[in-house]
C-alpha cells in the first residue's frame, strides 16, 4: 500500500480560436485519429457524458455561442486577432489514488475509486460551468484516467469572455482550489503552493530513490521495461521502413527523408548505447538541469535561460514548434553539448540503474497528449507521370501548359500506384494534405490531411500579395482548374485563388478576409451541402454555381473550336486551287 499523498489535478489546456483547432480537438477526444499514448484496445471504455456524440464539436460550440456571441467570431486570417471560442480543461488525480497498491502499473485502476472520482468530478464540472460545457469525455484508455472537457466562455451577459474564466493567476488559483475542495471526500488534496516547497519534496524523493537503486526489480516491473523496449524497437523499425520507402527522386520529400533518417539514427544510437537512459523520465532530467516545475502546469519547466513543455517522452522549447525526443536530446539542446557528452552527463547525474526509472514511474501523473505527426504526402513517381498526365488531359480537357506548370511546382504529380496527386496547402502555403484521383476519375482526400488545408491555385501567383483579391471555391481540383481555364483572361488585373474544398467544409482561413468570394460549387447534393457550409461561415459569399460542371463547359468550348476549325478547313478545300494557293501564301506570310 502506498503511503504517499494523492492529489487532485485540474489544469486549463488549449484555447481554441478556429474551427480547425476545435475539429482537431474533437478528433483526438473521439479517437478518430491516431493517439500515440492511448491503448486502442481500451478506447471502447471512453465515454462522452456531456454533448451529443453524433454532432461535430464545432457545431456544439457554435450552437452554444448562438446570436449572443456571434459578433465575437472574427474572420481574421491571424488567429491572434480572434476571440477564444472555447477552451479545454483536463481533470485527473495522482496514480496513487487510482491504483494505491501498484501506482506504476499504467492503465490499471480500482474500479470503485474510479467511479467515485468520475461522479464527483462530473458533478463539479456541471455545477461550475453548467450549459457552457459542450462536451466532456471520460478517457480510460491511457496511463491514468482523466476527463477532457471543452467549455465555451460565455459570461452572464451572454458574451464570449475567456478572461473571466481563465485569465490571470487569481482565476487559475481559484479553479484549482475549487476542484481540490470538491475532491476532499475522496481523500485527494491540493498541490502545495510555491515552487520551493515542491522542489524540496522532489529532492527528498530522489534521495530515497538512490537508496533503492541496488534493489532487484520485481518481475512485473521487468516485464514493463521489456514491453517498453519492444515499443522502442518497433518504432525504430517503422522509422527505417518509412525512410527506405521514400524515393530519393522526390524533391518535395528530401527534407523529410533527412529528418526521418536523423530520427532513425538517434533511436538506433539510444537502443545500442543504453536502454536505461531511454526510460529515464524527462521531469527528472529537467530537475537535474536546474529547472523548476510550474505551479499551475506540471508539464511546464523553466530556468533562468530556458523554458520547456514536456509531453511524455517528448519536449519542446516555449515559443518553438520543433519537438525533441528523450533525455539525451534534452540534455544536448539545453547544455549545448555533443551526443557523447550528454551520455556522460546523464550517467554521472543519474546512473544507469533501471530501478530509478521504475521508481519514478510511481509519481508520474497524466501526461500531455502527443500531437499528430506532420502530414507526409505520397511519394512521387516520375515513371508514372507520363501515363497520369495523358489520362488527365484526355479525361479533363484541361490545357497541357497549365498541368505542366503545376507539376513543375510540385502541386500535381503521380504516385507509385498511378494516381494523380493534388497537393493541399494551408493559408501559409505549407503542405498540409493531399487528394488522390484514380483512373476512374474518383477523388479521395487522404487521411491525415489538415482541416484547414485545400488544393488551390493563385492566378497571377504574386508572392508579394498577402492575400488574393477574390477566392473561388469549387468541388474538386479538376473543377478548380476548369474554372480557372474559363476565367483566365476575363480578369487580367485581379488576383484570383481557385480553391477545391473536397467536401462540406469551410474554405481555408484567409478566404474569410478577402474582398470577394464566389461559390462555384456544383448543384449536386454534395455541392449543396458544401455550399451551405460556406454560407454558414461566410454569409456574404456570392453564388456563382454553374448549371453544368466547369469541366463540361471547357469540353464544350474545345468541341466548338474543333468544329469551327473543321468547317473552316472544309470551306478551304472547296475553294479553287489557285485561290487556295494564294490564301496559303498569305497565311505563311502571317507566320501561321
Amino acid at each position: 500500500m502506498s503511503n504517499t499523498s494523492s492529489y487532485a489535478i485540474a489544469k486549463v489546456g488549449r484555447r481554441f480560436k478556429t474551427s480547425g483547432q476545435i475539429a482537431a480537438c474533437d478528433q483526438h477526444n473521439c479517437r478518430s485519429r491516431e493517439t500515440l499514448n492511448a491503448d486502442i484496445h481500451k478506447s471502447a471504455r471512453n465515454e462522452h457524458f456531456v454533448g451529443n456524440n453524433d454532432q461535430p464539436l464545432f457545431e456544439l460550440v457554435c450552437n452554444r455561442i448562438g446570436n449572443n456571441g456571434g459578433k465575437k467570431i472574427r474572420t481574421s486570417a491571424d488567429p491572434r486577432q480572434s476571440a477564444v471560442l472555447a477552451f479545454e480543461m483536463m481533470l485527473s488525480a495522482s496514480p496513487e489514488y487510482f491504483r494505491p497498491n501498484a501506482p506504476s502499473e499504467a492503465g490499471e485502476w480500482d474500479l470503485k475509486k474510479l467511479k467515485a472520482w468520475e461522479a464527483l468530478s462530473a458533478q463539479w464540472l456541471k455545477e461550475r460551468y453548467g450549459d457552457n460545457i459542450v462536451r466532456a469525455t471520460f478517457h480510460r484508455d491511457e496511463a491514468t484516467p482523466h476527463i477532457h472537457a471543452v467549455i465555451v466562455p460565455l459570461n452572464e451577459k451572454g458574451h464570449i469572455n475567456a478572461k473571466e474564466y481563465i485569465g490571470g493567476r487569481a482565476n487559475l488559483v481559484a479553479l484549482q482550489d475549487s476542484y481540490a475542495e470538491a475532491m476532499k471526500p475522496l481523500g485527494l488534496s491540493r498541490g502545495i503552493r510555491g515552487s520551493q516547497v515542491r522542489y524540496e519534496q522532489v529532492k527528498e524523493f530522489y534521495k530515497s530513490v538512490k537508496q533503492i537503486e541496488s534493489l532487484a526489480l520485481p518481475l512485473d516491473e521487468l516485464k514493463a521495461l521489456a514491453v517498453d523496449r519492444q515499443r522502442q524497437v518497433q518504432k525504430r523499425n517503422e522509422f527505417e521502413q518509412t525512410a527506405l520507402a521514400l524515393s530519393a527522386e522526390n524533391f518535395q520529400l528530401r527534407g523529410q527523408i533527412a529528418a526521418l533518417q536523423e530520427q532513425l539514427n538517434r533511436v538506433q544510437q539510444l537502443a545500442d548505447r543504453s536502454h536505461e537512459l531511454r526510460v529515464i523520465s524527462l521531469p527528472e532530467v529537467a530537475l537535474k538541469l536546474g529547472m523548476q516545475p510550474s505551479e499551475f502546469d506540471v508539464n511546464r519547466w523553466s530556468s533562468s535561460n530556458h523554458a520547456i513543455v514536456i509531453a511524455g517522452p517528448q519536449f519542446r522549447f516555449a515559443g518553438e514548434g520543433d519537438k525533441g525526443q528523450g533525455a539525451i536530446d534534452l540534455v544536448t539542446r539545453v547544455k549545448g553539448c555533443s551526443f557523447s557528452e550528454s551520455l556522460v552527463w546523464l550517467e554521472r547525474q543519474l546512473g544507469t540503474g533501471a530501478a530509478r526509472a521504475a521508481a519514478i514511474a510511481q509519481v508520474e501523473v497524466a501526461v500531455a497528449e502527443v500531437e499528430a505527426s506532420q502530414f507526409i504526402p505520397p511519394v512521387q513517381s516520375e515513371e508514372r507521370w507520363s501515363v497520369v498526365i495523358d489520362r488527365l488531359l484526355t479525361q479533363t480537357y484541361l490545357p497541357s501548359p497549365l498541368i505542366d506548370e503545376l507539376h513543375e511546382k510540385g502541386l500535381i504529380y503521380a504516385d507509385g500506384d498511378g494516381n494523380a496527386v493534388f497537393i493541399e496547402r494551408d493559408a501559409q502555403g505549407d503542405i498540409a494534405g493531399a487528394i488522390q484521383r484514380d483512373e476512374a476519375g474518383e477523388f479521395k482526400r487522404l487521411d491525415g490531411s489538415a482541416e484547414e488545408a485545400a488544393f488551390y491555385v493563385v492566378i497571377p501567383d504574386n508572392a508579394l500579395m498577402e492575400r488574393p483579391d477574390r477566392v473561388v471555391v469549387t468541388d474538386d481540383p479538376i473543377e478548380a482548374l476548369a474554372k480557372l481555364t474559363l476565367e483566365r483572361t476575363a480578369q487580367p488585373t485581379q488576383c484570383n485563388q481557385y480553391q477545391a474544398l473536397g467536401g462540406p467544409r469551410a474554405p481555408i482561413a484567409h478566404s474569410q478576409a478577402v474582398g470577394a468570394l464566389s461559390v462555384a460549387l456544383s448543384r449536386s447534393e454534395e455541392g449543396e451541402q458544401a455550399a451551405q457550409e460556406v454560407y454558414r461561415v461566410i454569409p456574404w459569399a456570392q453564388s456563382d454555381r454553374p448549371e453544368t460542371s466547369h469541366q463540361a463547359q471547357v469540353k464544350a468550348q474545345i468541341d466548338a473550336l474543333r468544329a469551327a476549325m473543321k468547317r473552316a478547313q472544309g470551306q478551304s478545300q472547296q475553294l479553287p486551287k489557285r485561290e487556295r494557293k494564294q490564301r496559303k501564301g498569305k497565311d505563311q506570310g502571317l507566320g501561321m
